[in-house]
């Protein structure tokens, strides 16, 4: 799938620009952002609930918008899903699988029973976690092309999450779905995701992939023999924290030259680290920068 110079306005204030993306088999796709950036924006324009102002949204070279019928392949888990609070589980269930085709019932009954949830009562009764439970299974069991989940795992305890995490991992490897996912609980993207896409603004920041990240860039923490931090320190990295004297840097180009340089200074304190999404988040759309006010 491929989104292709998209924009929309919403009540005359442009909330998406110019957004190009392409979703591929097999893949999960972190979307990050401020709040009200346009995420929802975002998932409801592939879903086909809005339509673009400008650009289109293209499966398999085919227009969505000339080519309704195939949504059928995309599936949008929003984060309201209280319109079936009335519905028993069984009632939902044939809704869906009156309209997708592709529902794999067999695979629906297994997952309800691997985290046990009940299937013969109505929607309303289970808490928000076990909520949000059920329809992560129904939109799995679907076995769409597309999944489209906007904050899935609010209200999930730690344990059921973490299996969760897990069986997204799994399925997305056997069935090669396509996994666009947004969470404010970047620890959550962490485990799962291959990709990072940073809307800042209207417009897609940065858009990268968390293995290639790793092996071009580095995160450091260092502390200098004295209070002056060298110039090309500060020119040359970004900073992601500072604790006294030590900072945390992140280098996203020439690395090891950077590294040389910063050996020569021979400092107290070196130490690579993992970088994380968190840390992508903090460089590229924290409202509280940290500086290098030398103490």
């Amino acid at each position: 799938m491929i989104i292709e110079n998209v924009s929309k306005k919403i009540e005359g204030n442009l909330v998406l620009e110019n957004i190009t993306l392409e979703l591929k088999p097999g893949e999960i796709t972190a979307l990050i952002g401020r709040n009200g950036v346009g995420k929802t924006t975002l998932f409801s324009l592939i879903a086909g609930l809005y339509l673009a102002d400008e650009g289109r949204v293209l499966m398999d070279g085919a227009d969505l918008r000339k080519n309704p019928a195939l949504k059928k392949h995309i599936f949008f888990l929003q984060d309201n899903m209280n319109y079936f609070n009335p519905y028993s589980v069984k009632s939902v269930v044939k809704i869906y699988k009156n309209v997708y085709a592709t529902f794999d019932e067999a695979f629906f009954d297994s997952l309800m029973e691997r985290f046990e949830l009940p299937k013969n009562v109505k929607v309303l009764t289970f808490s928000k976690g076990r909520k949000a439970l059920f329809f992560m299974i129904l939109a799995f069991a679907l076995d769409v092309r597309y999944l489209l989940l906007d904050e899935p795992m609010e209200g999930l305890d730690v344990i059921v999450k973490k299996q969760l995490l897990q069986f997204i991992l799994e399925t997305v490897v056997e069935r090669h779905t396509s996994v666009l996912i947004a969470s404010h609980r970047l620890d959550e993207l962490e485990m799962v995701a291959d990709r990072v896409v940073v809307l800042k603004g209207t417009k897609i920041e940065l858009d990268y992939y968390l293995e290639t990240l790793r092996d071009t860039a580095l995160k450091i923490q260092v502390a200098f023999k004295t209070k002056r931090v060298p110039p090309f320190v500060k020119q040359e990295s970004q900073l992601l924290s500072r604790d006294g004297r030590i900072f945390t840097l992140l280098i996203t180009s020439q690395a090891d030259e950077f590294v040389n340089k910063l050996k020569a200074e021979e400092p107290i304190l070196y130490q690579e680290m993992a970088i994380t999404i968190e840390d992508i988040f903090r460089v590229r759309l924290a409202d509280d920068k940290v500086d290098y006010y030398e103490i």
